[in-house]
């Protein structure tokens, strides 16, 4: 019997993918593709599906881009979480009616309030984060981002710590650019006209010293739970 990994590419859901691997299980990774991804998850998605010996069903909504052109420049933010309910519930669920199963999903042992009516393997196996991070190290498979990012969500989340933006900006220029253009798009023609953070603009961000940075907010939320398995 199959089980259905609900698989974001990050370190939790690795982790839980090698668990249940270790245990016996029959796995398929179930993988939503927002079209924002870091290069670093396209890059090790399919590595992961193939040192595993794991089937690998790729899943979309649409991507980030078009339901952003579509909203009429509107960018996600705490009040208007679009793109988790869209690009990355929305077609798990659809997923997992067709297979008429439950996906298993990468909640640790150190956040159990979290989805309590899911399968949650590292749960059950009293694993946190430390333990996940060391599981993926041990097997090779730790997503290469986190060398300079808290987390694999979207290149773009508006949730993402001050230093992933920075990072982003050394690290891939031309995706700190894009999401800066979006950021533009929706301040000077959408109909809602705010950035990713209220506080500041990524243009500010490009141009600020380190001692300047300082001072920017902290986004007020995290990035969302599905987006740092």
């Amino acid at each position: 019997m199959t089980t259905y990994v609900a698989f974001s590419g990050g370190a939790d859901s690795t982790a839980m993918a090698i668990l249940l691997k270790e245990q016996g299980h029959e796995i398929e990774l179930v993988f939503s593709d927002t079209g924002a991804e870091l290069p670093e998850t396209y890059w090790m998605i399919p590595r992961v599906a193939e040192k595993l010996g794991a089937e690998l069903s790729v899943t979309t909504n649409g991507t980030f881009f078009s339901w952003f052109v579509g909203f009429g420049y509107l960018l996600p933010s705490m009040h208007r979480r679009w793109c988790t309910r869209l690009l990355k519930q929305s077609p798990q669920t659809v997923f997992g009616k067709k297979v008429e199963a439950e996906l298993a999903v990468g909640i640790r042992a150190d956040e159990p309030h979290r989805m309590p009516d899911a399968p949650r393997p590292l749960l059950d196996a009293d694993m946190d984060k430390n333990d996940c991070l060391a599981l993926c190290e041990k097997h090779d498979l730790l997503n290469p981002c986190y060398k300079w990012r808290s987390s694999c969500s979207c290149f773009c989340c508006p949730f993402q710590r001050k230093n992933d933006w920075r990072h982003l900006l050394d690290e891939h220029p031309v995706l700190f650019a894009l999401a800066e253009e979006w950021e533009r798009l929706s301040v000077t023609t959408g109909d809602y006209g705010f950035g990713w953070n209220q506080g500041w603009r990524l243009e500010e961000m490009r141009n600020a010293t380190e001692a300047q940075l300082a001072l920017f907010d902290e986004p007020r939320e995290e990035a969302c739970l599905i987006c740092q398995w």
